[in-house]
Order: structure tokens, then sequence, then C-alpha cells
């Protein structure tokens, strides 16, 4: 564990680099927090491969926190872009890095996880930003008795306006559904070392659909969620970002998840809510593939989608049914890349 440190402390930035977390760094904070207390001790792990482009950016910002109690770890995966020569810069500061060939994401985390003692936890993608004050405000929030926190976020696009995000309705049944109304933000949400711990952690069998996958388990196991209003993180989307480049592997690993789930002992209660999801996801496909197919006369296909919907008529497939119903009499194609949240 280390304190921060300062601005003037860190390696200087290359030239034309200015602002948050370059020439800016946050406060130092106190020895204690406001009650007296000691800060809680804070772990966070970056996984990278190939990020050298943003990898020393996501580093300044964990360490110009200025808090006075960070366990900080990166786990890179042999990357050969320069990345190596980034951490070395920064070591000094680092609570333990390596630089080896593994198995994924959810690997890395887990070797960082299996090194940290800290009693809260999150990983910062090597694409992600935190922001000024952070995690100061994740150790004041989680001093209640709540399991995670979730806060806000910036959405990061190319050169557009960053898109602000709040974490809300986080629970393992409401993601589970897919409820419109869930907004998760991986990086601005935290979670409690021991409890990731006794979840099982991320399962490394998954490398697009990982931290959801897991999420489950933990609130199913924990479902106490506090939220705020602070923007902790920024969320960078860009052309290589496994979510521009293979959505359709987040689909196949969203259905992996639920079927892993719904056979897992000890999480009987989302047996159920998995099973139905996962109906409704074949119901999807099937009026796509109806929907789609053009060589057949409307009547025949509304007889078909008919018969979709008396096949495990409850309210939400009947919707399904019906919104299919709707396309085929206005001509319009079936959105079939469904959307697990």
């Amino acid at each position: 564990m280390m304190r921060c440190p300062t601005l003037d402390e860190l390696p200087t930035p290359d030239e034309g680099r200015s602002g948050w977390p370059w020439t800016e760094g946050g406060p130092q904070l106190p020895a204690a927090m406001p009650d007296g207390q000691p800060w809680p001790v804070l772990a966070v792990v970056t996984p990278s491969f190939n990020q050298a482009t943003f990898l020393e950016e996501t580093i300044r910002s964990v360490l110009l926190q200025g808090y006075p109690n960070l366990e900080y770890m990166v786990v890179d995966g042999g990357s050969g872009d320069g990345s190596v020569a980034i951490i070395q810069k920064y070591q000094r500061w680092l609570s333990w890095w390596v630089s080896e060939e593994d198995r994924g994401q959810a690997d890395a985390i887990n070797k960082g996880l299996a090194r940290a003692s800290g009693e809260l936890f999150n990983w910062i993608n090597s694409d992600d930003v935190l922001q000024p004050g952070a995690l100061a405000t994740v150790a004041q929030a989680m001093r209640g008795d709540i399991d995670a926190f979730g806060g806000g976020g910036l959405v990061v696009e190319g050169v557009g306006e960053p898109v602000p995000r709040r974490c809300r309705r986080i629970a393992a049944k409401n993601i589970i559904r897919g409820d419109l109304g869930v907004q998760m933000l991986q990086p601005a949400i935290w979670l409690r070392r021991e409890n990731v711990l006794r979840c099982g952690g991320p399962d490394s069998a998954f490398h697009y659909y990982f931290d959801v996958e897991m999420y489950l388990r933990y609130l199913a196991l924990f479902p106490r969620v506090g939220y705020g209003p602070a923007v902790l993180a920024a969320f960078r989307v860009h052309p290589a970002s496994k979510t521009v480049t293979r959505p359709e592997a987040f689909f196949t690993e969203y259905r992996r998840a639920l079927e892993k789930v719904s056979r897992l002992q000890g999480f009987e209660a989302l047996r159920t809510p998995c099973r139905r999801r996962l109906q409704e996801l074949d119901r999807h496909r099937a009026v796509a593939r109806v929907l789609a197919d053009g060589g057949t006369a409307n009547w025949r296909r509304a007889a078909r989608l008919l018969a979709l919907a008396l096949h495990h008529p409850r309210p939400r497939m009947l919707r399904i049914s019906a919104a299919a119903v709707r396309r085929l009499l206005r001509n319009q194609p079936w959105i079939t890349q469904d959307h697990p949240g």
C-alpha cells in the first residue's frame, strides 16, 4: 500500500499533453478521513495488452488521485508495442506488475486479484481513465452497509462530446431480464474484494462478457448496491474496442453466461429468470427467421407468428410476438442482434 504521488513526483509528460492527468493532478488527501478513521485500502488492477496508445494516461489517472492508501497493479499480457517501457517508467509507484502471456482480460484481472489485499476492489482497463477524486468518493460512499457502489461515468467516442451515464437498477434479475432501466458502466462499479472472491471472481473462460457474468453471481449473493452522481471514470470507445469489433461475440457469451448461471449450485434463485430469458432470446431469433423469409406469403408468416405466440404465452413473450406481427404488417425487418441490457 502507498500514498499516491504528486504531479511533480511523476515523470514529465510528452510535449503536447495537457490537462488531467498530464499537467493536472488531484489534491493530496489528509492521512485520515474527516471523522478520523483511516482510509480503506483500495485495490485497483489494470489489465492490458498492446494498449500503449492509452496505457500511460490510465496509469497516471490512478496514481494522481491523491489517495493515501492505494494498492495498484498493472497486469500486461506480454505486449510488444512499447507498453512494458511505459509500465517500467511508473513501476516505483506500483504494488506489483508483470508482463507475460495470459488467457485474456479476466485471467489478467484474476492475477492481480490474487495478490490484492485491499478492502475495496475494481479494475480499470488500459483504455479507460479515472476522474479526479474518484477514489475518495468510492471510499466514503462504501463506508455504509452496502455491497457495491455504482457512480457516474462518461462514454468517450472519437472527438465527440463525452456522453454522461449513471449506474442504476443494478440487480441480478434486472440484468438477466434485459430491463431497459439498467445502466452499468464497469469502471464506475466498485465491489468488496472479499465478496468478489466468495462469488468466484471473473471467469477466465469468458473474454467479452466476463464482467457482467461475474456481476450476476456477485449480486445474487451480495445484492445491496448504493448509487451516487459523482463521475468516477471515462469509458473510451474506439475502433479497436472489443465492444466495437466483436458485438456478435458479446451476444454469444451473453447466452453462455445465462446457461452457466442457470446451472450453478448455490444460485438457484436465478435459475428461473435465466431460463426464461433464454426462451425469450430463442423467440427473438425465431421471429427474425419468420420475418426474413420473404419468399413466404404474409398470411403464412402471420400464422407461424401466431403459433410461436401460443408456445410459452407469457406476457413478455407475447409482447415479442406482437411486435413481430406489427413489423410484418409494416414490412419492417426484425432486429436480430438482441441486447443483454
